[in-house]
């Protein structure tokens, strides 16, 4: 793994420093009030970290983490014969119906294939032009923007997360974060360039694939309100991916502060 400045942190060093942000941000937000988790990112200032994050370029295009001529969402019985969709603020049959984390009125689990996606999972273009999970294995994810990596975390069997921060021209901030993704190539507090390379998409077989978001807040812990169908979803700094809502209004995405990524890709 690539460590900037020529410094060279155990994952001893990484766990330690987690675990700082993790305890100074729940500190720092305390309650989360709806109209701020939705509008209102947090300064970059604000960063809580023990290592001192360097200054990145401001983010003045954007561009895609894969290249879209090979790699795109699954769209139903067009990237192969199944109803699966993988496309933003979408509902996604092919998930299946064990729960997440989210809370209908009377408490139960929402099924899975009811939440909304908050992201767009990107396929390999195989044969014919169908998803190719098995080909995009390995692929390399690349920076959308100049920005700093502020968070990067193991999922396990399912790779890493990593979140990076860009500051636009006008001085307002979008983070942008890329699921299951393996060979890190960027550590926490790093500047990034549009284009970087900062890892690869994980091997998960024919699901190998390239969750990605645009969004206006940093930190996804705290997100949901204690009243809402997502209050048992918070404490993942990261964020959870989908959303839900008892109210229509707050079920989509859009409600949470996240933004349609390829649109807001091709609009910058």
């Amino acid at each position: 793994m690539h460590r900037p400045n020529g410094m060279d942190f155990t994952r001893t060093d990484r766990r330690a420093s987690r675990t700082i942000i993790w305890l100074v941000t729940l500190a720092m937000m305390g309650s989360c009030a709806l109209s701020a988790c939705r509008f209102l990112p947090a300064p970059a200032s604000d960063l809580p970290t023990s290592i001192p994050p360097q200054t990145p370029e401001p983010a003045t295009e954007f561009n895609f983490p894969l290249d879209p001529a090979q790699f795109g969402p699954f769209v139903p019985y067009e990237s192969g014969p199944f109803p699966v969709d993988t496309r933003f603020g979408v509902q996604n049959p092919g998930v299946g119906k064990t729960g997440k984390c989210f809370v209908d009125a009377d408490g139960d689990k929402v099924p899975f294939d009811q939440l909304y996606h908050a992201g767009e999972d990107w396929f390999a273009h195989g044969a014919m032009g169908l998803a190719d999970g098995v080909k995009g294995s390995g692929a390399p994810v690349r920076a959308v923007a100049n920005g700093v990596v502020t968070w990067e975390e193991s999922l396990g069997s399912e790779g890493y997360v990593v979140v990076i921060e860009h500051i636009l021209l006008e001085g307002s901030h979008v983070w942008s974060a890329y699921w299951h993704v393996t060979d890190l190539q960027v550590s926490m507090g790093q500047a990034v360039r549009l284009g970087q390379v900062i890892g690869r998409i994980h091997d998960r077989g024919h699901n190998s694939h390239l969750h990605w978001e645009i969004r206006m807040f940093r930190d996804g812990s705290n997100l949901f309100p204690p009243d809402s169908a997502g209050r048992d979803c918070n404490g993942h700094v990261a964020g959870v991916g989908y959303t839900w809502g008892v109210d229509p209004e707050q079920a989509k995405p859009e409600a949470w502060g996240y933004l349609p990524p390829s649109e807001f890709i091709a609009g910058h």
